[in-house]
């Protein structure tokens, strides 16, 4: 909804209500359109099996970064350890820089870990909600049969 559009709502709603005429409206944000309105069917599906592909595959490529950056920078340190003092700064900077990086990628690679326990974590609870929601639909639908 557009800011202009919510704020002619806004004052239509506050002129009702200071005039006490028509019918009264209570705007209520976060919920489904009613039926005709929103654009078509309300679908609030989640498909877990795509949650969990992708914390799985973010989860392998987040051990593969790992695994792979051990030795991704042993050049540089060759580089550094080859060149040491002679007058020159740049062999320390190269090494300390090197190891700044690698610490950057190596945060990166946990961070992906991490996310990818935030997605199965996610996924499960989609999972749980949905099987509470359907035990909860079937007692309804058996209370309702022994009435």
């Amino acid at each position: 909804m557009a800011w202009d559009e919510w704020e002619e709502l806004k004052a239509a709603a506050a002129e009702r209500q200071r005039t006490g005429t028509g019918t009264p409206v209570h705007t209520r944000l976060n919920q489904l359109a009613p039926s005709g309105g929103g654009g078509g069917a309300p679908d609030i599906a989640i498909r877990t099996k795509g949650v969990h592909g992708a914390a799985d595959d973010t989860e392998t490529l987040s051990r593969q970064a790992m695994k792979r950056l051990s030795h991704s920078l042993d050049a540089s340190d060759a580089v550094a350890t080859a060149h040491p003092g002679n007058g020159w700064l740049s062999p320390a900077q190269l090494k300390l820089c090197a190891a700044n990086w690698e610490g950057q990628l190596v945060s990166l690679a946990r961070q992906m870990g991490d996310l990818s326990a935030q997605l199965k974590d996610s996924a499960h609870g989609y999972d749980k909600a949905d099987a509470e929601a359907e035990a909860r639909l079937r007692a309804a639908v058996q209370d309702l049969g022994q009435v």
